[in-house]
């Protein structure tokens, strides 16, 4: 992954999720958030892409194509995240114009195909959706690391982490329709020592898949971790940093309130108790001379 690229983000209503490093054409209105990088793009209704790569419109241009003929205007991206979006988007729809057309057109196929990866199962776009988000949650709260760490962004690592992430979550999902290919093929085959060289095939296969299988959760397990653990030492320094400066700020506060109201309290006179003391001997005085005495 160049240091220079950015990272685009689509998540599906459906549970699919498109991750790619080029920005994706998608039909209709699109709101971007994110930051320093990491681009979530937000299509104002369900997420369509547009049947041409990125860059083919400019190429359209360049090589003075005439009209492209395309079945549909669009392609909705839950149709995209299935297992068979291996091939370049929307080739078959396109009536190319030209030898160079054809040739750039290709080469742009190409490069979206490398550049772009798809999640099509619930259970990757979580996954993926829960890195994205500490991703998003280390890029917000690093000012307040960078002098620290003496890092100015982390942009470059969580960009190169979370599209690997993507890369091992497609795979994963691609092992496991291959080890449940492998065990339907398994139940089709007939009992009996004609199917024994194709069972102990199918078996060994499957060990295999499933050692794969293991070595990729392991994989997608410690790049999440190490995601979610960064966020989490990001998110704990910001907050005993604010709890401290409140603890600051309260001293401070009681500092003020008691530099007002103790030196009155501890050193003014009392007037009422004045008062008293005086009353009391002059009382006490007339008392004597009257002769009223207390019984």
């Amino acid at each position: 992954m160049a240091a220079d690229d950015l990272l685009f983000v689509v998540l599906d209503g459906a549970g699919g999720c498109l991750v790619a490093l080029d920005e994706p054409l998608l039909a209709g209105p699109v709101s971007r958030t994110g930051r320093d990088g990491l681009i979530h793009l937000v299509p104002a209704d369900r997420p369509r892409l547009r049947r041409d790569p990125p860059g083919s419109t400019g190429l359209r241009l360049l090589t003075g194509a005439g009209t492209v003929a395309v079945a549909g205007a669009t392609v909705a991206l839950s149709a995209l995240l299935t297992p068979i979006v291996g091939g370049p988007v929307g080739a078959a729809g396109l009536a190319l114009c030209g030898a160079g057309y054809r040739t750039g057109r290709s080469t742009l196929d190409r490069r979206w195909a490398d550049r772009h990866r798809t999640l099509h199962r619930a259970a990757e776009a979580e996954v993926f959706a829960g890195a994205f988000s500490a991703a998003q949650t280390v890029l917000m709260l690093w000012p307040r690391l960078r002098d620290l760490v003496q890092v100015a962004t982390p942009r470059r690592e969580l960009a190169g982490s979370l599209w690997t992430l993507a890369g091992l979550l497609h795979d994963r999902a691609v092992l496991d329709e291959q080890l449940a290919s492998l065990s339907r093929a398994m139940t089709r085959l007939r009992t009996g020592p004609a199917a024994m060289p194709l069972r102990e095939g199918l078996a060994q296969r499957r060990a295999l898949v499933r050692v794969s299988l293991d070595d990729l959760a392991a994989a997608v397990d410690a790049r999440v971790a190490a995601l979610e653990t960064l966020a989490g030492e990001c998110v704990d320094l910001v907050r005993d940093e604010r709890a401290a400066h409140a603890a600051v700020e309260a001293i401070q506060r009681a500092d003020r309130s008691l530099g007002r109201v103790v030196p009155p309290v501890v050193t003014a006179p009392d007037e009422t108790g004045e008062l008293a003391a005086q009353t009391r001997s002059i009382v006490a005085a007339y008392r004597e001379l009257t002769g009223l005495t207390r019984s």
